[in-house]
């Protein structure tokens, strides 16, 4: 706070890691409320009579007398549509949050002045001398994120999967420990347990994630699994007491439960993940071929789309077309090529349980298509793209740690890496037809080549379905709950979740489409739950 105090806003900037601050400025006579440079941690506040109340949750604004508990219709639509909401709205229509890398300077006249204090220079582009050199300042940049996340930890705890980002902040956490021990807790399904299978993703993490462990003599490494539900699956209430919201990631939420109570027995105070790693360290580069296309690169264009196509089996007029061709189209017309062409909506579209009235009175449609939602775009396009959508979604890891007892620490969100991976030159993420080509060669110290060498993605909560099929008769219970509740019948689309439940239940879970059930049902009934809460219901 000292730096606040001697170079104001300019302090701000300099930061590094997740905080929330508030800074009362006596001679100005204002408050000043900021979030850090993503929105992991921030501030909501309220204005109370003559004055304003602010805090790091929601629960403790809603306990205020004079503070409405009204909840926000269009911040409600956007979530439930998963679109981006209004960067400084809340659920409730009466809480404001600060924006992420922002400030906002509270008057006692009840005026409100926001400001950013940062934002990526997009412009910006290194040119070093030889491809080794973005290898070697990489590698220095994520050994310095993750000692920040270390700093103070006398139990070193890190949540272990089988890809590129947990296994590379894990083992680079063990690097600098080194000869202490660190922990690596991998989330993974019951021995036997039938798992969701597609040819892009693997359910069972624990053969790659042992593979890096091997790697480190001083990482203590364990499988965590539960075939039961977590009381947190049981009494989504709890998550409702302590956030006074929903979950997006509800089924997630239970699913990781067990690691989070494995870390507190462990004497963990924090846990290192490998959170946003695929847009900053380990970013793919196929939007890198859309961006050759605008700038007229044909001869590296027509190399790497060949190199591509050799590598994944399709022709390279199919490769153009996907990633140099549509990408570059506007977002309505991508829609209205899809629409034509397939016959089908989006994924975002497809697989939410908001009612389409609802949906359309606040013109989530219109808003999808104007953020580019679901829709490629060259790398400039999809950059801003994801650091708008991340720091406009509220994280909810604040009242999230708190319950489960862990706070999370993601060092591949870290600012100063994030503008490095920016200023990479597109060709160091993509070469010749090969996909997070920077990641790879960073990493080719710290991990196996079976993790390296794996171009399938983790799937999480790969047995879904049996956790989904043990609250199947709950979630009967709550759907007739949620018919009688007048937010519920408006905000959601109650008769497609009753198809669901009434429909033949699945019982092959390599077969089964995760975003009808996992995605609609479950999380559908998840916010319908915190709808009848709002109202004052038991459930």
């Amino acid at each position: 706070m000292g730096q606040v105090q001697r170079r104001g806003l300019d302090a701000l900037s300099g930061f590094r890691g997740h905080f929330a601050l508030a800074h009362w400025d006596q001679r100005a006579g204002r408050l000043w409320l900021a979030s850090d440079h993503l929105g992991r941690r921030t501030v909501f506040y309220a204005r109370v009579e003559d004055g304003w109340a602010f805090a790091s949750d929601l629960r403790s604004l809603l306990a205020l007398p004079g503070v409405s508990s009204e909840l926000n219709d269009g911040f409600l639509a956007a979530a439930l549509s998963d679109v981006p909401p209004e960067p400084d709205e809340t659920w409730y229509a009466a809480i404001r949050r600060v924006p992420a890398a922002s400030v906002v300077e509270l008057h006692p006249d009840g005026r409100e002045v926001p400001r950013g204090y940062w934002r990526p220079d997009e412009g910006s582009r290194l040119a070093f001398r030889k491809d080794d050199d973005y290898v070697e300042q990489a590698r220095a940049l994520l050994d310095r994120a993750v000692a920040r996340g270390m700093h103070g930890n006398e139990t070193v705890v890190c949540q272990l999967s089988g890809g590129f980002d947990s296994g590379g902040v894990a083992a680079t956490a063990a690097r600098l420990a080194m000869p202490r021990r660190i922990h690596a807790l991998t989330v993974a399904p019951p021995e036997g347990m039938p798992l969701f299978e597609h040819p892009s993703f693997f359910g069972d993490e624990r053969p790659l994630a042992r593979s890096v462990a091997a790697m480190h003599a001083n990482m203590a490494w364990e499988a965590v699994s539960s075939a039961d539900l977590h009381p947190l699956d049981e009494s989504p209430t709890r998550l409702f007491l302590a956030g006074a919201a929903p979950a997006r990631g509800v089924l997630n939420v239970g699913w990781y439960g067990p690691l989070f109570d494995r870390a507190r027995s462990l004497g963990a105070r924090s846990m290192l993940t490998g959170g946003m790693g695929n847009m900053t360290l380990s970013w793919d580069g196929l939007c890198g071929l859309a961006s050759m296309a605008r700038r007229g690169d044909w001869w590296r264009l027509l190399r790497e789309a060949r190199a591509l196509a050799r590598r994944s089996g399709v022709s390279v007029a199919a490769v153009l077309r996907r990633h140099a061709i549509m990408p570059l189209l506007p977002p309505r017309l991508q829609a209205r090529w899809a629409a034509l062409r397939h016959g089908v909506k989006s994924d975002g579209e497809e697989f939410s349980a908001v009612h389409p009235e609802f949906a359309r009175k606040h013109l989530i449609p219109e808003r999808r298509l104007a953020l580019g939602m679901d829709y490629p775009g060259d790398t400039a396009a999809m950059r801003r793209r994801w650091l708008f959508y991340i720091q406009s979604n509220p994280w909810t890891a604040d009242w999230t740690d708190g319950l489960l007892g862990i706070d999370t620490y993601a060092p591949l969100s870290d600012v100063d890496l994030l503008e490095f991976s920016f200023a990479v030159p597109e060709e160091q993420y993509f070469r010749d037809g090969q996909t997070r080509w920077l990641a790879r060669r960073v990493l080719a110290d710290r991990l196996p080549p079976a993790v390296l060498n794996e171009t399938r993605h983790g799937f999480q909560c790969a047995e879904f379905l049996h956790r989904l099929t043990l609250q199947r008769a709950q979630m009967g219970e709550t759907l007739a709950l949620l018919e009688r509740s007048p937010l519920a019948s408006r905000m959601l689309d109650l008769d497609r979740l009753k198809r669901l439940i009434a429909s033949e239940w699945p019982t092959d879970a390599a077969s089964t489409g995760f975003g009808e059930y996992g995605g609609v049902l479950h999380r559908g009934l998840h916010y319908g739950q915190f709808l009848r809460w709002a109202e004052g219901g038991n459930q």
